[in-house]
């Protein structure tokens, strides 16, 4: 790696959005990378490894328990690194409030200069209502009260969802989204996201600095309703969308809480993304059509 370049350590590497930061950034000779993984040998931290100016760093889970293990374990000292890419997988909200903290910690005690977090989309509330979104709120105000430039990365909801492989949990969420809350509001427009767009706002936004947009990025690629969602999905793909089935769907929505929080927020508010200004810096981004295009011509 270029010893002039500016180093940035990517959390979640192997995952959508770290991915797609990494393909997005590493064309870029200004920038060198550190992708961070649990296994750097799996098949995609060898892809990533095939990139430009990347190179995979096996990370340990005990050595993300504090924020003064993390950077000592993957090797650096002081000043070494110039960005972070934050994003944390799932696991409950407690767990990734504790992750996003330490990441962000961390980065203040080891010099970093700017964090890159990738947050939500609130659709202007100040409380959503929803505790997976108001944890990433926690996380951003936790950055906020450090002495550190951010930009944080409000998705909306990933088309990625919309796909036809995707895990079973996210044709939960989709049929509990399509049949039991948006069928209240059949003109209702519903935002979409691609990750790859995910991952391109995060590069431009550590290539253009923590100035752009104050620092608070916004991001939807798509806005349709639930016809027309599923109308594109048959022209595209030759086949209806496919959903999980009905009774499981509505039975989430009455007794799980995350899900009743989650179609709540659907149901009452929904996202409001201003798209055309957005496309206004990221002109590329990709609409529902070409996002299905694209995925349907790699496979």
């Amino acid at each position: 790696m270029s010893l002039t370049s500016k180093t940035i350590v990517v959390f979640g590497s192997t995952g959508l959005q770290g991915t797609a930061l990494i393909e997005a950034l590493s064309p870029n000779p200004d920038f060198s990378i550190i992708a961070l993984s649990r296994n750097p040998t799996s098949g995609s931290a060898q892809q990533l490894a095939k990139l430009p100016r990347v190179q995979v760093v096996k990370v340990a889970d005990d050595n993300m328990d504090e924020p003064s293990k993390v950077f000592p374990a993957l090797g650096l000292e002081k000043g070494d690194v110039y960005g972070v890419f934050s994003v944390q997988s799932y696991v409950d909200d407690n767990t990734m409030i504790k992750q996003g903290k330490i990441i962000a910690d961390a980065s203040v005690q080891f010099g970093v200069k700017h964090i890159v977090y990738s947050s939500t989309d609130f659709g202007g509330l100040d409380d959503t209502g929803f505790s997976t979104f108001e944890c990433k709120r926690t996380v951003e105000n936790h950055i906020l009260s450090l002495p550190i430039s951010h930009t944080f990365l409000r998705p909306v909801q990933f088309m990625d969802i919309w796909l036809p492989a995707a895990p079973f949990q996210f044709k939960m969420g989709r049929t509990v989204w399509a049949k039991y809350t948006y069928y209240k509001h059949p003109e209702r427009k519903h935002q979409l996201i691609s990750s790859r767009d995910i991952g391109k706002a995060g590069a431009k936004a550590f290539i253009d600095g923590p100035e752009w947009k104050g620092g608070v990025i916004r991001l939807a690629g798509d806005e349709m309703t639930v016809a027309e969602i599923q109308k594109v999905y048959k022209e595209v793909m030759g086949q209806e969308m496919p959903f999980a089935p009905s009774f499981m769907a509505w039975t989430a929505k009455q007794f799980v809480p995350i899900v009743k929080q989650f179609a709540k927020f659907f149901d009452e508010t929904g996202y409001n993304v201003p798209i055309s200004e957005i496309r206004q810096e990221l002109p590329d981004m990709e609409d529902y059509r070409s996002f299905l295009l694209r995925h349907k011509a790699s496979n």
